[in-house]
């Protein structure tokens, strides 16, 4: 009887002093997701305690990633971000609507795909961090605290979204990142918008989840979860630099020069020599588009200067010597060797686009603008297509109207044979004549009936007189004519 009751005694000794594991739920039921969502900004280390028994983190991401979404949506929709689309399609060349689509898209890719994999990263490092002061814990419990800890990063951008209607702007942060110029100190501007209020408030729940998700004490799990958000804001800080650029107005230093013709903008590098260049260019080539379409183009064109290929590739990410604004009635060039024929290709595609209207045929387009610029490959567009139909590489008319084909053509064949083809047809037409082609080509018609409407005759019998005057063109070079 003696023996029965010391051992059971010891039996209850031991269950009091055994220590509950991991898995089991020791604070009674455990914690709902939505729950974990509210207390763990009110009681948050009592929180990360239930979350430690029985983790999960789908609630928490689908909260930041969907307030993210919300508020780039709600950004986009108010307006707040017409002025950024507007300046990145002029710089571009892309339409601000097309800018638009895309952010909204990558937005969706950022809630979707972007916030799990930036919490699946912040897990790993955090996990070093405790790994690295003694703690111990398995991944899954690791990645539910910083889920949770990641809660006040979509209040930020729920109150962001708010404030809106009073800030304006889609640059204004938690942070003292105004007081510090990106355009001089990029590297310091970065790192000041790491650290604002909802990171901070994210460091402070890590560093309180850290005890109870590492069984450390509590000066370790200081020490680890600073260590982690020195990291995390070294590598955002390193990765927000580019931002800077974004931040700052190319052209804020740039100066003007006023023509009839066009708005010259233009760095103050850039030599008077040569803005009296771009100014001749932008005369001819507008007069030769009056010449060409018969219209009177009203309203000037601004055309943007720079200094070289790597000044234009700098601001515009465009590597060609010019690009052609559409939409803003623009041109950027880039004034080195060569530039004026592509000066005059870009600004005939943005003055026939305004006074013509836009064409899908690649032919119609291309053809005249090629025409337009004058020159290929050091000689006359015409000249160059009558020597491809001498060595037996002109393309077929039916290639060049059809735009699948048109656009597999090569390059080098392509080009002269559009451009010698509208030659072809100012000849055949007149400015007049080929206007009335170009709206026929804009409208539900194949480009192949507007043709034969347009001069009469079947296609076979158009492509024998194009060829016959390809060949009178190569004539005349041989006698030494223009």
């Amino acid at each position: 009887m003696r023996r029965l009751r010391n051992d059971r005694a010891k039996q209850g000794a031991l269950t009091l002093g055994t220590v509950a594991p991991e898995g089991a739920s020791a604070g009674g039921r455990p914690i709902t997701p939505l729950a974990a969502m509210t207390l763990v900004l009110v009681f948050p280390r009592r929180t990360f305690e239930r979350l430690r028994e029985r983790p999960h983190w789908l609630l928490p991401l689908a909260f930041v990633g969907g307030a993210s979404l919300l508020s780039a949506v709600y950004a986009v929709r108010g307006g707040f971000m017409a002025g950024f689309f507007g300046s990145m399609g002029l710089r571009s060349g892309w339409d601000p609507a097309r800018i638009e689509s895309g952010f909204l898209a990558s937005a969706v890719l950022v809630a979707i795909v972007v916030v799990p994999l930036v919490t699946l990263l912040e897990a790993l490092f955090f996990k070093l961090a405790g790994t690295l002061f003694g703690g111990r814990a398995r991944f899954r419990v690791v990645f539910s605290a910083v889920a949770y800890a990641s809660v006040p990063a979509g209040i930020g951008a729920l109150l962001f979204a708010a404030l809106l209607p009073i800030t304006k702007s889609v640059t204004v942060g938690a942070n003292l990142s105004f007081l510090i110029d990106p355009a001089t100190r990029p590297g310091l501007w970065s790192l000041v918008r790491q650290v604002d209020l909802f990171a901070v408030w994210f460091f402070l729940l890590l560093g309180i989840a850290a005890e109870p998700i590492f069984l450390l004490t509590r000066r370790r799990a200081r020490l680890a979860a600073a260590l982690f958000a020195a990291i995390y804001v070294a590598v955002m800080a390193m990765f927000g630099i580019g931002d800077a650029e974004g931040m700052a107005d190319p052209y804020e230093q740039w100066l003007i020069r006023e023509t009839p013709e066009a708005a010259i903008h233009y760095p103050p590098e850039v030599p008077s020599g040569a803005l009296d260049e771009v100014s001749a260019a932008v005369a001819a080539a507008r007069a030769r588009a009056v010449d060409l379409t018969g219209a009177d183009i009203e309203g000037r064109i601004d055309c943007y200067v720079y200094p070289s290929v790597d000044d234009k590739v700098a601001i515009t990410d465009d590597g060609g010597l010019a690009h052609g604004v559409e939409w803003a009635g623009a041109v950027h060039v880039a004034w080195t060797e060569g530039a004026e024929v592509a000066l005059t290709r870009e600004l005939m595609k943005v003055i026939a686009l305004r006074t013509l209207g836009n064409v899908y045929n690649p032919l119609v387009v291309d053809g005249l603008v090629i025409y337009a610029g004058g020159r290929w490959d050091g000689g006359s567009v015409v000249e160059r297509a009558a020597e491809l139909r001498e060595a037996g590489t002109l393309p077929a008319i039916g290639d060049l109207l059809e735009p699948p084909t048109y656009r597999r053509l090569p390059r080098e064949r392509a080009g002269p044979a559009a451009g010698a083809f509208v030659a072809f047809l100012l000849d055949e037409l007149g400015t007049a004549g080929y206007r009335d082609l170009h709206s026929s080509a804009g409208e539900a018609v194949s480009l192949r009936r507007a043709l034969e409407e347009a001069i009469g005759d079947s296609l076979p019998a158009i492509e024998r007189r194009w060829l016959m005057f390809l060949e009178n063109a190569a004539g005349e070079r041989d006698e030494g004519g223009p």
